[in-house]
């Protein structure tokens, strides 16, 4: 299905960021040691919770500056991204995100072919004209390949997840020559029936499937 495609739809979700060690749903070693101050002075535990929380103006600024310096600063490329690069190199390709953490652009994803439908960490806000940018350029990619063979690649959304997951399955269903391949782990794989002649569901951790997919070709 990846060699065969025209080009590659990649869409992703927090399971592309957990399966490379980010998991902003978790109190762990990174969340400590980024953020214990915040546990024990306002019981939060986890970095999602203290986006949201109702903190202290002050106390969000420096939450929301450690969360720029643990997603962004501080990060360094990993092999998840590197083997994704391999695979998507020879094909054109757009991404479309849900991640606000700019790990495709600080692994050299170009901002010409990601839509961040959340915005990002570092300033992008949803509706302004950078963000609307994206969304054209998305756009424009469905477009054109409107009738060629796309791949439909999906990293790490959850089952029930409305934002992408759906609306992307149904842009399958209504292009024949386009498939879909979904990663993820078991229980957060779902198809919806009416795509399943087009699917292909490779359950378990997505680095190691990357790993595996890379030894066949």
């Amino acid at each position: 299905m990846i060699d065969e495609s025209d080009a590659i739809l990649v869409s992703a979700s927090n399971g592309l960021s957990i399966s490379e060690g980010y998991n902003i749903f978790a109190d762990d070693e990174n969340f400590e040691n980024y953020f214990n101050h915040f546990k024990i002075v306002y019981g939060i535990s986890s970095l999602i919770q203290g986006v949201f929380a109702q903190l202290p103006a002050p106390d969000h600024q420096e939450f929301m500056r450690k969360v720029h310096q643990y997603l962004i600063e501080d990060y360094k490329p990993t092999e998840t991204f590197q083997s994704l690069n391999k695979i998507l190199k020879p094909k054109d390709y757009f991404i479309l995100t849900s991640n606000a953490d700019k790990h495709f652009q600080l692994n050299g994803f170009s901002d010409e072919n990601i839509w961040e439908i959340e915005g990002n960490f570092d300033g992008l806000n949803m509706n302004s004209e950078a963000w609307n940018e994206q969304r054209n350029r998305f756009v424009e990619f469905a477009q054109k390949n409107k009738n060629k063979k796309i791949l439909q690649l999906e990293l790490g959304i959850g089952s029930k997840n409305k934002m992408i997951k759906a609306p992307l399955m149904d842009m399958v269903a209504d292009h024949p020559a386009w498939n879909y391949l979904t990663l993820n782990m078991p229980q957060e794989i779902y198809i919806d029936p009416k795509i399943e002649h087009q699917s292909v569901a490779l359950p378990g951790n997505i680095d190691t499937t990357f790993k595996e997919l890379l030894e066949e070709n």
